[in-house]
């Protein structure tokens, strides 16, 4: 079984995060997830990305009974994922559109504040970064996008409370920038993707807009 599915409408690649756990997030599943996408930044589709979850859920973070039974090899191993994934997610240079299919928890958030647009299923669900609460400090790669793609004030409300918002919520907190009906999810994601790849500076102003964090983030990869 894949992790990462992708299918093709029409020039976008919608990436579907798939494990029946809620989605959550694995060493393995991380690793597949890195490769998945430095394969799009290498060869990035014409109509942008859109990232989604199978399922219920978007994901609900790190599986933290797998966590807390790793060792110090596994830990490392862990780290060294997340901080890879993200990085590629963050590096990729076509528009990248997060449809947010339900709950959105630790590395979720992540997730969504490294990408380009967010939209977020109407719905019953919660979206948040509670990693204080659930002892699992951000890895520095995460930490880099929240440091910069987060307004400073909602940065500490939610990180230090582990607060968890519903999706109206989430809109002023900046962790969603557009509404719409389950049933439109995809359909507006890939819109969004491709109408956001197609202006003629979009890849350009990505590039400028993420330049230093990405410096930062290569430092730490090196």
């Amino acid at each position: 079984m894949s992790y990462f599915p992708t299918s093709s409408h029409g020039d976008t690649v919608v990436v579907t995060l798939n494990n029946p756990d809620r989605n959550t997030l694995l060493p393995e599943l991380l690793e597949e997830g890195t490769k998945v996408f430095e394969q799009l930044v290498k060869d990035p589709p014409k109509g942008g990305v859109v990232l989604t979850g199978a399922g219920e859920h978007f994901t609900c973070g790190m599986n933290t009974k797998v966590a807390a039974s790793l060792d110090e090899a596994g830990v490392k191993r862990a780290v060294a994922a997340i901080n890879s994934y993200c990085a590629a997610l963050h590096r990729l240079p076509c528009s990248l559109v997060a449809a947010v299919n339900g709950n959105c928890i630790g590395a979720g958030g992540i997730m969504a504040l490294a990408s380009d647009w967010i939209v977020a299923a109407k719905g019953d669900y919660k979206i948040g970064l509670p990693e204080a609460k659930a002892g699992l400090p951000f890895p520095p790669v995460p930490q880099i996008i929240l440091d910069y793609w987060m307004d400073p004030v909602w940065r500490r409300r939610l990180a230090l409370s582990s607060e968890l918002l519903a999706p109206e919520q989430a809109i002023l907190a900046g962790l969603a920038d557009e509404l719409c009906d389950t049933a439109k999810l995809i359909e507006t994601a890939v819109a969004q993707a491709q109408t956001l790849n197609a202006q003629p500076g979009f890849a350009a102003c990505k590039q400028q807009l993420r330049a230093r964090a990405n410096a930062e983030i290569d430092a730490i990869l090196a």
